[in-house]
């Protein structure tokens, strides 16, 4: 069988690989200087030195920034729900929201979620990957998530979207004697590559002398009109794998989606680029200000606080002796002169710039979105409504970054379902939690998600249909104080009577209009009970008509029982004054009897 991955073909692509690493150098560089910011050495990216003398120390301002939004994103932790386009998907739906949680938690998510979020908040851009790895599980294989750094990465320049791009280029960096045994073929291979990544400036010393670089290629090719994804991984000139020449693959391509693996979180977007700028780059500017003013001020107050002097070289002072503040006494030869020792004169800075640094910080603060209510200072107020509706407004700029978050957070939901949809033609056993929280093992496999058949209409074959979902996601997690908020809102609503079910109708026409945090639950729970009230009082009713006409003496005692259960206060009637019940008499005329029906009558026949 002819290869169709040739020697030529692999050549080719180093040479493309090469074009889009040129495009992608000045995001190298930025992405290198960024680390440097982000461990404390941002004077070393400077351009401007300050006093060459003096200690270099960086302020963090910056840093808190990036530490403030991260916690931001972590209270925002995602936690999706699947929606059926067609009713007949929904119980597939319910299925899915209960496992894909699992099959993240399998993939350690949160964590690969942590490191991702300091990613996007520094770098400007987040990225995870969806592959599909069949060496999971003893060999049955499972979706794999992880995150992947942004320099290893590499895209057409130009493209806004990263899945509009031609090729799409993933270095790893492995151990050549690990990669050999791996690769039978590359035992007498040349691994030497001129192709290098750009390195970060760790602290421990992290050559890559013994390292291979190993491109993952991912592409497209047009079979029958069909457009397919397929992948290639060589190393130099020496191809591993290709799925054009694997027959397991042909005519499905490496994902049935036939979209690239990969998934962008970005922050702050920019024009012809699917990656963004951080928080690092927004702020830069005056951080190096803040440094530079932080700099000369603490020059200026040392200097202040240390007295200096000049000295005649032909002075009579013992030089030891004044330097030295235990010793009381300074012996002199001679007669000593105002010019023997003058002090040097210290002009303190004015109070202006000391508000200009301050002014500075506050500049910094307010455009990066982490003002002092983010961080706990609220201004002197304390009640929990209060403080929630301060931390509301102030976390506007991170809301606005979570929600770009929980798109590409649908995205990967997205992938995972395709790469199940595709591969889990086995069952597999998920610990899900069910109802009472209860758990409960459930065996899930694809036949809810291949092709399924549509209904026939007028007798004739209508085909088949691909199951297709939405996902809505939404915070796992809240902060304190917003829980606390939501105790303080449950309180009030409590007291203005909103759960008595007597008033159902005038509290679900209040919820309508208000807007709160699990409001439609609270609001269908008040309308069944309104509902069950109604149905409680209909019977009620049906049960007196029937005592009245059967059993007069057991009538009058429900009717009393039907008013204080309703809330209204019945006084006690001496026996002496309870009219005689005859077969004459009308049953209903009693004051009880028709408060009670009158009761019953509104509640069920509501106007």
């Amino acid at each position: 069988m002819n290869e169709r991955m040739t020697r030529e073909r692999i050549l080719e692509a180093g040479k493309t690989l090469k074009k889009y690493k040129a495009g992608k150098a000045r995001l190298e560089a930025r992405l290198v200087a960024d680390e440097q910011w982000w461990k404390g050495h941002a004077w070393d990216t400077m351009l401007e030195q300050g006093n060459p003398g003096a200690a270099k120390r960086s302020t963090k301002w910056l840093v808190n920034v990036i530490m403030g939004k991260h916690s931001d994103m972590m209270d925002a932790y995602p936690e999706p729900v699947i929606l059926p386009r067609e009713q007949g998907d929904e119980d597939e739906a319910r299925r899915l929201t209960s496992i894909l949680p699992v099959v993240l938690e399998q993939n350690h998510f949160e964590e690969v979620y942590s490191k991702q979020a300091w990613e996007k908040n520094k770098h400007g851009t987040a990225v995870y990957a969806v592959y599909w790895d069949s060496g999971k599980l003893n060999g049955l294989g499972d979706v794999t998530v992880c995150g992947i750094d942004l320099a290893n990465l590499f895209w057409e320049p130009g493209v806004e979207d990263i899945q509009k791009s031609r090729n799409v280029f993933l270095i790893s960096v492995l151990d050549r004697e690990t990669l050999a045994q791996r690769y039978p073929q590359l035992q007498n291979v040349n691994l030497q590559s001129d192709f290098a990544l750009p390195q970060y400036r760790t602290e421990d010393a992290s050559g890559r002398a013994n390292k291979a670089m190993v491109v993952d290629w991912y592409y497209h090719t047009e079979v029958g009109g069909q457009r397919l994804l397929q992948y290639c991984k060589f190393v130099g000139d020496t191809v591993l794998y290709a799925s054009e020449d694997d027959p397991a693959m042909q005519g499905q391509g490496w994902y049935a989606d036939g979209e690239y693996p990969f998934v962008l979180d970005v922050l702050f977007p920019q024009k012809e680029s699917p990656v963004g700028w951080g928080y690092i780059d927004l702020g830069r500017d005056t951080q190096e200000e803040i440094d530079l003013l932080n700099q000369a001020i603490t020059i200026n107050a040392c200097a202040g606080a240390i007295p200096r002097y000049f000295r005649r070289r032909d002075s009579a002072i013992n030089l030891e002796q004044f330097l030295d503040f235990t010793n009381p006494v300074i012996e002199v030869e001679g007669g000593l002169s105002d010019t023997d020792m003058v002090p040097v004169q210290h002009y303190a800075l004015d109070g202006i710039y000391v508000q200009h640094l301050n002014n500075k910080i506050e500049e910094l603060k307010q455009t990066c979105g982490n003002q002092d209510v983010s961080n706990g200072i609220t201004s002197g107020v304390t009640a929990a409504s209060g403080i929630a509706a301060q931390m509301e407004a102030a976390g506007r700029t991170s809301r606005d970054s979570n929600r770009g978050t929980y798109r590409a957070y649908s995205r990967i939901l997205e992938k995972v379902i395709e790469r199940i949809r595709q591969f889990y033609d086995v069952p597999r056993t998920f610990r899900i939690l069910g109802e009472n929280a209860a758990y409960e093992f459930v065996r899930y496999d694809n036949s809810g998600l291949i092709l399924q058949p549509n209904p026939p209409l007028a007798g004739l074959d209508m085909g088949w249909r691909k199951p297709v979902f939405d996902i809505q996601v939404s915070a796992q997690k809240q902060n304190a104080y917003s829980k606390m908020a939501q105790n303080e809102l449950a309180l009030q609503l409590l007291g203005a009577g909103v759960f008595n079910p007597q008033l159902s109708e005038q509290s679900a026409m209040l919820l309508s209009m208000m807007d709160f945090s699990k409001k439609d639950e609270l609001l269908r729970s008040i309308q069944q009970q309104g509902l069950a009230r109604q149905m409680l009082a209909m019977w009620q009713q049906m049960a007196l008509e029937l005592a009245q006409r059967y059993e007069p003496d057991t009538a009058e005692r429900m009717a009393m029982a039907v008013m204080s259960a309703a809330g209204e206060v019945v006084a006690d009637t001496p026996p002496k004054e309870i009219p005689d019940l005859d077969e004459t008499a009308d049953p209903g005329n009693t004051r009880p009897m028709q408060r009670a029906k009158e009761f019953a009558r509104e509640v069920s026949q509501p106007e």
